[in-house]
């Protein structure tokens, strides 16, 4: 009996370390950022572009940051609109709003539209009331707290003509100078540098983030509605068939303050990538879509949660072992042993990562715990019940 749970703890170690060296390698291989064949000097004529910013329960600061990154974008000013979306009850950020936008009166040709559904609050119901009043071509997508480059407005558009592309999204990075916020920005380099060209060019579905969204308003004229609205309209443009790009650009976003507001925000990814799930079921689908969006979660999922289950058979074992001595103590060392393998190699294939964020020995100690979070919060989210956009304090 030990014998064979020894075994299984031992296999699930080593599918998760495969799935990891697996995506790690295949991203290697495949460049799936990109950056404009053309330039402004070739296009005679560049489309109108909107951009949405919706806040929710947001300072001054936060929405002056987004609205200076906007303002110092290289695309022409008269060619480019912004809606800051507010709820209609939320009249601390109004107000906040409407002091941000005094330093951009003469730069930025800005619109504040209420949100007046507020029954039930989600992102994209606020975006989706900015669709309804936005005139450009091409619509972006940006949060409070949003730093960009000043070209990103420019390329994502330059991009989409040259490739046709009907959405455009880039790397987010979450970042904030404490503990969680250094291996958050670990978590966001790894996800946009490995786990995303390692989707894209296996099951041919780009996860799309809210951030640094661009879309055509011709093919999408409204955002699905849903807890992770991102995760859906990827899914739905991949069924749909429509190319998808991925800007060679980067948002750098304020991470979550702390701990209670991160779990909150990974709730509600993971509720709403559960609910996106059953959402293009219902729509139906083909058989061979539904297995690639089932193994689009599945390697999403999978490598937090092994870990999380290993990690706790290990310490059932230990505990049997140590306390009880019900178990020889070579089974523990064993297990150790297998365990430490498993970290060396995660570290050492992410060591570039690792030195760019929180550093190699840190990373040796936090950076499980960190992922044993991730699994518990992964494996929890399905029995938190929420139906509303939880906001992400930063």
């Amino acid at each position: 009996m030990l014998t064979g749970t020894i075994t299984v703890l031992e296999l699930l170690i080593l599918i998760g370390t495969s799935l990891w060296i697996i995506q790690y390698l295949v991203s290697r291989k495949v460049n799936v950022y990109e950056k404009p064949a053309l330039t402004n000097a070739q296009i005679e004529n560049l489309p109108k572009v909107s951009i949405v910013v919706p806040v929710h329960k947001e300072k001054k600061q936060s929405i002056e940051k987004t609205l200076e990154s906007l303002a110092s974008q290289n695309y022409p000013k008269n060619l480019m609109e912004v809606f800051i979306v507010v709820d209609r009850d939320d009249e601390d950020t109004l107000n906040e709003v409407f002091r941000a936008m005094d330093r951009f009166i003469g730069s930025l040709n800005i619109k504040v539209i209420t949100n007046e559904f507020t029954g039930r609050r989600l992102k994209a119901i606020a975006m989706n009331t900015a669709m309804r009043h936005v005139s450009g071509l091409i619509v972006g997508f940006y949060d409070a707290d949003d730093v960009f480059p000043n070209d990103q407005v420019l390329n994502a558009v330059l991009l989409m003509m040259d490739k046709n592309y009907v959405a455009v999204g880039t790397r987010v990075y979450r970042f904030r100078s404490t503990v969680l916020g250094g291996l958050m920005y670990l978590e966001s380099i790894i996800w946009y540098n490995t786990i995303i060209p390692f989707l894209r060019s296996t099951v041919k579905i780009t996860p799309l983030s809210g951030e640094g969204l661009f879309i055509r308003r011709d093919v999408v004229n409204a955002i699905p509605e849903s807890m992770a609205e991102d995760a859906l309209l990827s899914l739905k443009l991949s069924r749909q068939g429509y190319n998808v790009g991925l800007l060679d650009s980067y948002v750098y976003e304020l991470a979550p303050l702390n701990i209670v507001s991160f779990v909150k925000q990974r709730i509600r990814w993971n509720k709403g990538y559960a609910q996106n799930f059953f959402i293009i079921l219902k729509q139906g689908v083909q058989v061979g879509y539904a297995l690639r969006v089932f193994t689009l979660y599945l390697l999403i999922v999978l490598p937090p949660a092994l870990l999380l289950v290993s990690v706790i058979g290990f310490f059932i074992i230990a505990y049997m072992s140590v306390v009880i001595k019900m178990y020889a103590l070579g089974v523990v060392y064993q297990l150790v042993f297998a365990i430490i393998i498993s970290e060396m190699m995660v570290l050492y294939m992410m060591r570039d990562f690792i030195r760019e964020s929180i550093g190699m020995g840190k990373s040796m100690v936090l950076l499980p715990i960190y992922w044993l979070l991730l699994g518990t919060v992964t494996i929890t989210s399905p029995l938190i019940p929420i139906n509303n956009w939880l906001k992400t304090v930063r």
